[in-house]
C-alpha cells in the first residue's frame, strides 16, 4: 500500500487552485517545504496534519492515499459482499471520480461506477447506463459491458430493469457492427424474444455464427421462439436435435424442460451436461440437479448431488474446506439428512 501524501496534497492544492506560497504561507513555513512533500522528498511533520485537514475541508485520514490499484480493490470488495453503504458509496464515488478525472477513457472505472450505482438499491440506474453506454463505445467487444447493461435497461426477467426495447436500441447496432460478439447477439436475441419480436430475431439468428461452447445456441433460441409462440412441441423437437455431448445446449434445455415442469427430461439433460463436460466440471448442472431433487422429494439423490458438489470444489477447483461454497453444500446435507 503506498501512502501517497505529497500526492494528495498537491491535488487538493490544485483542486483549490492553491500556489504552494499560499498554503506554505497559512501553515507558517516556507514554499519549498510544500514543493518538498508533493515531490516526496520530505514529508510534513505529524503536527500539521490537522492543519491541512481543516485548510483544505478533509478529515486526516482522507490526506493518506492508497495507490489505484488498493483502492479498487477495496471497491470490488465491497461489491462482492453487497456491502454498498451511504459511506462506501461515497468513497467508491470518490475514488471513481478521481479515476475518471485522470483518465476518462478507462473503462475498468467506468463498468465499477456502473455497478456501485447498481449497487446503491438501484436509485442510480440512468447514470448507470449512461456510464455503460460510454464504456461500450471505449471497448465495444467486451461482453461484461452489455452484460451489467442488460441488468440496467433489460425486461421483467431482471431485478434491475427499464424495458428491454432500450437495451435492443441501444445495443443491435454494435451487434451488426462486430458480429463477432455471440454473447451480444444472444442478449438481444433473448430481449426480442421476450418482446415477441420473433422475425426480427429470427434474422440476427441467420446472420450470427455460433461456435465453441456456444455451438448449439441456435437450436436453443429457435426453440425457444416456438415456445413463446405457443408451440411448446416444436419447440421440445428442436431443443431434442442438440447432441448429447454439447455440455452446455443441454444444460440450457435442461434449464427450460425445468420450467415446463417435465422433471425426468431435465434431469436427463443435467446428467448429460454433466457427462459431456472434461475436468473441471461446471458446477451449474450440479446445483439445478440438487435443487430439482429436492423439491421433488428425493432426498438422498440430492444429498448425492451435494457431496459431488463437495468433492469437485475440493478435488477439481482446489478450494479450500472453509470455502462458503463448501459449508453451504455442508449445511443443505445436514438439512437434508433431517427429512
Amino acid at each position: 500500500m503506498d501512502l501517497n501524501l505529497g500526492s494528495v496534497i498537491k491535488r487538493l492544492r490544485t483542486e483549490h487552485q492553491i500556489t504552494q506560497e499560499e498554503l506554505a504561507e497559512y501553515l507558517g513555513i516556507s514554499f519549498q517545504a510544500v514543493s518538498k512533500w508533493e515531490t516526496g522528498i520530505t514529508l510534513p511533520d505529524i503536527t500539521l496534519l490537522p492543519k491541512l485537514a481543516a485548510f483544505f475541508g478533509v478529515r486526516i485520514d482522507e490526506l493518506f492515499s492508497v495507490n489505484h490499484e488498493d483502492e479498487l480493490d477495496r471497491i470490488d470488495i465491497m461489491l462482492q459482499r453487497e456491502a454498498m453503504t451511504d459511506q462506501n458509496y461515497s468513497y467508491a464515488k470518490r475514488i471513481l471520480d478521481g479515476i475518471l478525472r485522470e483518465n476518462p477513457e478507462d473503462v475498468g472505472a467506468l463498468k465499477r461506477y456502473a455497478n456501485v450505482y447498481l449497487a446503491k438499491t438501484n436509485t442510480d440506474l440512468l447514470a448507470a447506463g449512461r456510464m455503460l453506454e460510454k464504456a461500450m463505445e471505449l471497448s465495444p467487444l467486451d461482453e461484461e459491458i452489455y452484460s451489467l447493461y442488460r441488468g440496467v435497461r433489460g425486461g421483467s426477467e431482471y431485478k434491475q430493469h427499464s424495458d428491454n426495447d432500450w437495451f435492443i436500441r441501444v445495443c443491435e447496432p454494435y451487434a451488426r457492427k462486430y458480429p463477432q460478439n455471440c454473447r451480444l447477439y444472444r442478449m438481444l436475441i433473448e430481449a426480442m424474444i421476450s418482446k415477441k419480436y420473433f422475425k426480427r430475431a429470427e434474422e440476427l439468428l441467420d446472420v450470427v455464427q455460433f461456435e465453441g461452447e456456444d455451438k448449439y445456441m441456435k437450436e436453443v433460441l429457435l426453440g425457444d421462439i416456438a415456445l413463446t409462440k405457443g408451440d411448446i412441441e416444436t419447440a421440445k423437437e428442436i431443443w431434442c436435435t442438440i447432441p448429447k455431448s454439447d455440455w452446455l445446449g443441454q444444460y440450457e434445455v435442461g434449464e427450460r424442460f425445468n420450467r415446463l415442469n417435465e422433471y425426468e427430461k431435465a434431469i436427463e439433460c443435467f446428467n448429460n451436461a454433466y457427462e459431456a463436460q472434461a475436468v473441471p466440471h461446471k458446477m451449474d448442472m450440479m446445483y439445478s440437479l440438487a435443487f430439482l431433487y429436492k423439491k421433488l422429494g428425493r432426498f438422498a439423490e440430492a444429498k448425492k448431488e451435494w457431496e459431488l458438489i463437495i468433492e469437485t470444489l475440493l478435488s477439481e477447483y482446489e478450494t479450500p474446506e472453509d470455502d462458503n461454497d463448501i459449508e453451504w453444500a455442508k449445511r443443505e446435507i445436514t438439512q437434508l439428512k433431517q427429512l
